[in-house]
């Protein structure tokens, strides 16, 4: 695992990103709501990135992005399998169409909803024909940045007692991420749609890590509240993290995470110290509970 800005690889970036979104939008089509989005998320495997098993009609499917060897594969219970590859020079709209004749081979058509959601551009997957770079060893090594957020997340919120979300893949925003919730209602009241009605209506705190976008270069950590954090907040005590107000969120740059002498430490340090701070402000009720040491 190594550094890599979101400029080096935001082609290679873009392209897993809108694959992503295919996989998620089937999830969204074929299974019950869940509450804060939780039947949409895909889950992190060897390999890659997966859908989780999909029951559809008689039986059922997977999908999942590889990223050891770049590809899409698709597997039905029964037994059908389709893949195809992540090329370098391959547009969205290619990829779009491969993906719909993928989800036909293994029998299980599912009609997608074509737009990408919280990205740069709402241009229709099947209009987005300009060629895209992609770099096998950029996407893999983001995999493993993904391997080591998600082993640290784990560990900062194993012995969380509430209820939670492991680390998954949020594929709008791309960033893979576990939320602690307190148990209070909080309905969203801002303006937004139905993204934002759906996953804001609960007090909670999202722990994440994201590999940068169009306005901001640097991967990195982050801890975000709902409801959102107003004002000035406590520093953590780890070396580069910081408050930022006008995000309302803690961040800490891969580029110091690395630079630690223990950067797994530093991560779940980072979250905890967050946490704790976000808690205190927001007057969580039985955070004592919550928190409280398993018995185990």
């Amino acid at each position: 695992m190594h550094l890599q800005t979101y400029s080096q690889w935001r082609e290679t970036c873009i392209a897993l990103h809108m694959v992503a979104q295919m996989m998620g939008k089937v999830k969204l089509e074929c299974l019950e709501p869940q509450p804060e989005w939780g039947h949409v998320l895909l889950e992190p495997v060897p390999d890659g990135f997966s859908t989780g098993f999909v029951p559809h009609g008689a039986g059922g499917f997977e999908i999942r992005l590889r990223l050891d060897e770049p590809q899409v594969l698709a597997v039905a219970t029964t037994g059908e399998e389709a893949s195809f590859p992540l090329e370098d020079g391959t547009s969205v709209a290619r990829y779009y169409e491969r993906f719909t004749l993928l989800l036909e081979a293994i029998g299980h058509p599912v009609p997608l909803y074509p737009v990408p959601q919280e990205m740069f551009t709402q241009t229709p997957f099947y209009a987005l024909a300009e060629p895209l770079a992609f770099d096998g060893g950029a996407a893999w090594n983001y995999f493993e940045q993904c391997l080591f957020a998600q082993g640290a997340l784990l560990d900062f919120s194993a012995g969380f007692r509430g209820k939670k979300m492991q680390p998954s893949l949020f594929w709008g925003t791309l960033d893979l991420t576990c939320v602690l919730f307190s148990g209070k209602p909080c309905p969203y009241a801002g303006e937004g749609g139905i993204v934002e009605r759906v996953a804001l209506d609960e007090q909670f705190v999202e722990f994440g890590f994201w590999p940068g976008d169009e306005k901001a270069d640097d991967p990195a950590f982050f801890v975000m509240a709902y409801p959102f954090l107003e004002g000035v907040m406590p520093e953590v005590d780890v070396p580069g993290a910081y408050y930022d107000p006008s995000s309302a969120e803690y961040f800490l740059k891969l580029e110091d995470v690395l630079r630690a002498d223990d950067p797994h430490a530093a991560v779940v340090r980072f979250c905890h110290d967050a946490f704790v701070n976000i808690a205190a402000n927001q007057r969580w009720e039985r955070f004592d509970w919550f928190t409280r040491p398993l018995l185990v």
